[in-house]
């Protein structure tokens, strides 16, 4: 789980809002457990036909002496009444706790308590029944004189201790309040409708109270999740191109989406019903084991088993989580290259195909899910099964108790009760562990993409001006990860400033990967590359690629305004810089045709316009980059002939007195460069004029023909 705990750290930085979700969250537990605990005396009303005001006397005597007393029944008719308000049978002790003050006197089981001293005028007081219940009660934390009959039939004085009365005593008293004076056929129905009444205005707090608890979490759990999603898109942005080329891009972004979801859930999970639940079953636990310590401790032996089978249970579910997330990585990439690539599908009609295909990927992630909704389906009546086993083998000695008398049935409907919530709430934890292994695992995929080392800068890394002198590749080699062959082998390259450099050669020459170093996309396994005679790899990377504008074969546009993407790599761009750079690029005539000119939005993956009409946007943002250095890779592959033109005109003349790199498969477009750079399986084979590479260069005439040709 330490990937996980790693998460948490954005949850405790809102300790504030945590504290008082698990104040909550214990009050619900308490309020749970009063709730339950309410029948008690609700049922020793109703079956044990014992008043509301008996039981609670008789609870603090037993608190502040630990002595227990036989309870003495409300009358059943009205015939009845006057004999119990003057009945003046004796309490007699049916129980003494050890650790008690009335342990520490001579009194016994089984005896009677006739009166009680009255310290002011030191005569014994032949009181009744309640009136004795009454004194024990309430008297002030002292000393007092009790007339004892013990078994044979012997009376005398007894000093008994009394502690202070429990915590809850001046609630009690005021709960006894609502109660009328006088005992009559009315007092047990009263008892009843106070109990009642009692009960539903603790349920409405207590959900009221789960709610807050409830919404906090999820508060909680969004905001650490946005925090981390924030924080992993930062590391994201800064990773170089090789992680990307090794781990994907769609399932970078499957980490983003369906782990941090899962990570939400097993925020929400530990949060909300594991601090929770937990708390009620030690509450419900404390009621039941005051009640019945034996039958209580025998059903939570069941507890280290279950907690076996959840740990069992949540390791399995980890291993099925990662496959399950690896399953939808590669469902949501093949989802987004069959979209996006949309037009390609239909043009050659291979709408089954793609169907085919996405089904088997479906399929795989299907099995995965089965796997989970197995494992989570199986926690719950493992648990629950383990739960009513451990519950009926206490039943049956709390049975065995009740037959020899030793139980009031009263006593064994409660606990069934107590112990019964108690069981429900394990149940829901049934689900706990597996929902943090899920977390878990998922936590991980995205801290792997957190730590994974991101573009730095060398220690003491020096500022670089703008190149003014020579670029220079010296003895290059590269090769992607995980890849068995070589894509650059020994490159040596000079370059002056100012030079047009055409790149061209077969696909999969090394044009697109040896630009690429320029700007430290990657770093040469072997090599150097020197601006100035400065090494790149010991220069800060803003201020090298702040030199440098790129232009890609792919449009790569922003769901942004026009103004906002020509001005994306100088965002203190004025409105007249935009206009001056997209007039050079040719994009202001179709700009100003557009619905809202320079702020229209582009719209996703720029389909709101052309492929040539997106290309001059990009090669806009380059010419407002102003940089010393410019990278055009098939700049022009989208671009009508009619344009074409027109943009090698603006590339001439924004070129000067600039170190241009240009690749093209459209050799027309290079024919005028300075120089042109051939490459083949990764080397240089040739380099030259047009002329000097028709007339030398075997290769580069062989493809230039073959345009030619084909033109």
């Amino acid at each position: 789980m330490d990937y996980f705990r790693r998460a948490l750290q954005y949850v405790f930085q809102q300790y504030k809002a945590l504290i008082l979700s698990v104040i909550c969250a214990l009050l619900v537990a308490v309020l749970f457990a009063s709730t339950i605990g309410a029948m008690y005396p609700l049922m020793r009303a109703m079956i044990d036909n014992e008043g509301l005001d008996g039981w609670i006397n008789r609870g603090i005597i037993k608190h502040r002496t630990g002595i227990k007393f036989e309870a003495l029944v409300l009358p059943e008719t009205l015939e009845d009444v006057e004999k119990y308000r003057s009945i003046n049978e004796p309490l007699k002790i049916t129980k003494i706790d050890r650790d008690g003050t009335a342990n520490q006197s001579s009194l016994t089981l089984k005896d009677k308590i006739l009166g009680i001293i009255d310290p002011t005028t030191s005569k014994s007081e032949q009181l009744t029944h309640n009136a004795i219940l009454y004194r024990l009660a309430w008297m002030p934390e002292r000393s007092v004189e009790l007339l004892i009959r013990h078994m044979d039939g012997s009376e005398k004085y007894i000093t008994l201790d009394l502690a202070a009365p429990p915590f809850y005593a001046p609630a009690a008293r005021w709960l006894l309040s609502f109660l009328p004076d006088q005992i009559d056929t009315n007092f047990k129905r009263q008892c009843i409708i106070l109990m009642i009444i009692l009960i539903l205005i603790a349920t409405i707090l207590r959900c009221f109270l789960r709610f807050i608890q409830e919404y906090l979490i999820n508060r909680i759990s969004f905001r650490a999740i946005m925090q981390l999603r924030r924080d992993a898109y930062a590391k994201a942005v800064r990773l170089s191109l090789s992680y990307f080329s090794q781990e994907g891009f769609t399932d970078t972004m499957s980490r983003f989406i369906q782990d941090s979801n899962r990570i939400h859930g097993g925020i929400t999970t530990l949060f909300g019903k594991t601090i929770r639940e937990p708390m009620k079953m030690i509450a419900l636990g404390f009621l039941a084991y005051k009640i019945n310590a034996k039958m209580t401790m025998i059903v939570v032996l069941g507890a280290p088993v279950a907690g076996l089978i959840i740990n069992k249970l949540g390791r399995k579910m980890k291993k099925a989580t990662k496959k399950t997330l690896e399953s939808w990585s590669r469902m949501l990439g093949h989802l987004q290259g069959t979209l996006i690539g949309i037009k390609v599908v239909k043009g050659y009609h291979q709408e089954e195909y793609e169907e085919e295909r996405f089904r088997q990927i479906n399929d795989k992630l299907l099995k995965q899910q089965f796997r989970m909704a197995k494992i989570d389906a199986g926690s719950g009546p493992l648990l629950e099964g383990l739960s009513i086993i451990a519950a009926c083998i206490g039943m049956i000695f709390a049975a065995y108790w009740l037959t020899r008398g030793t139980m009031d049935t009263s006593d064994f409907l409660e606990i069934v009760m107590l112990l019964g919530a108690m069981a429900e709430s394990g149940r829901k934890l049934g689900n706990v562990l597996p929902k943090l292994q899920t977390a878990n695992a998922s936590a991980e995929r995205v801290y792997r993409l957190v730590d994974a080392p991101v573009e730095s800068d060398p220690p003491q890394a020096l500022e670089l001006k703008p190149l003014s002198e020579s670029l220079e590749f010296k003895n290059i080699t590269f090769r992607y990860p995980n890849s068995t062959t070589v894509t650059l082998d020994n490159i040596n390259l000079m370059v002056n400033a100012g030079e047009i450099i055409a790149v061209v050669g077969p696909n999969g020459s090394g044009k697109t990967t040896l630009l690429s170093l320029i700007p430290r996309f990657f770093l040469p396994d072997k090599g150097e590359i020197y601006i100035d005679g400065i090494n790149i790899a010991e220069v800060t990377l803003s201020s090298l690629r702040r030199q440098i504008g790129i232009v890609t074969q792919q449009n790569i546009t922003f769901n942004d305004t026009i103004a906002e993407n020509i001005a994306y790599g100088d965002q203190n761009a004025s409105r007249e810089q935009i206009i001056t750079a997209a007039k050079r690029a040719y994009a202001h005539e179709f700009i100003e045709q557009t619905a809202n000119g320079y702020q229209t939005v582009i719209g996703e993956q720029g389909t709101t316009l052309s492929g040539g009409q997106l290309q001059r946007i990009a090669i806009a943002r380059a010419i407002l980059r102003d940089p010393a250095i410019l990278i055009f890779d098939e700049a022009m592959s989208q671009i009508d002939a009619d344009s074409e033109a027109k943009i090698q005109k603006a590339l001439s003349e924004f070129s000067q007195n600039r170190t241009s790199f240009i690749i093209a498969h459209r050799l027309s477009t290079v024919i005028d460069s300075d120089r042109i750079i051939v490459l083949d399986q990764g080397q240089i084979i040739a380099q030259g004029t047009h002329q000097e590479l028709m007339d030398s260069c075997r290769l580069y005439k062989q493809l230039y023909e073959m345009q030619f040709g084909m033109n």
